[in-house]
């Protein structure tokens, strides 16, 4: 019996996630990026992580023919950029500070932590394409993560 999809989201919002954005930069140097809740550490060894990205999404192409991609894990302070990530816009980088890291991909400034990407494959899986990466770069910085929980952005106080 099929499961109910109601139920099936609804469950799933009973996990308590981070939140990242994961950009790239296609072949004409144009940037590209989305918010993802369905990221993952995969291997330390080699250092690997995957993010899933929905075959629907706008930038779906650029990430499918890209070297590689970061993962700017968002801090608490950042639900905006989480929201502007999310949308479907021309430039989620208009007015956004940020610099360039491997493969020209754009590195959010005030992430909590950027991992950036070589791509080592990439997994058909329903609606979705698994994006395997190697990490070749990590980075830390300062704050509070900011939480995905019950379908709203959250602070990590939140849960104090």
């Amino acid at each position: 019996m099929p499961v109910d999809m109601r139920d099936f989201k609804q469950a799933l919002a009973k996990y308590v996630t981070g939140v990242t954005v994961v950009t790239t930069v296609d072949g004409a140097g144009r940037r590209w990026g989305f918010t993802a809740t369905s990221f993952s550490s995969v291997s330390l060894d080699p250092p690997q992580i995957l993010v899933c990205l929905a075959r629907s999404a706008q930038c779906y192409p650029a990430f499918t023919s890209s070297a590689g991609f970061a993962v700017n894990v968002l801090t608490g302070e950042q639900e905006n950029v989480a929201r502007r990530f999310a949308q479907h816009d021309d430039d989620k980088f208009a007015g956004l500070p940020f610099s360039t890291g491997e493969h020209g991909t754009p590195i959010l400034e005030g992430a909590l932590a950027v991992l950036q990407c070589v791509t080592r494959a990439r997994f058909p899986a329903g609606d979705h394409t698994i994006l395997l990466g190697e990490v070749v770069q990590a980075r830390v910085g300062q704050g509070e993560p900011g939480l995905y929980y019950d379908r709203q952005f959250r602070g990590a106080g939140c849960f104090r």
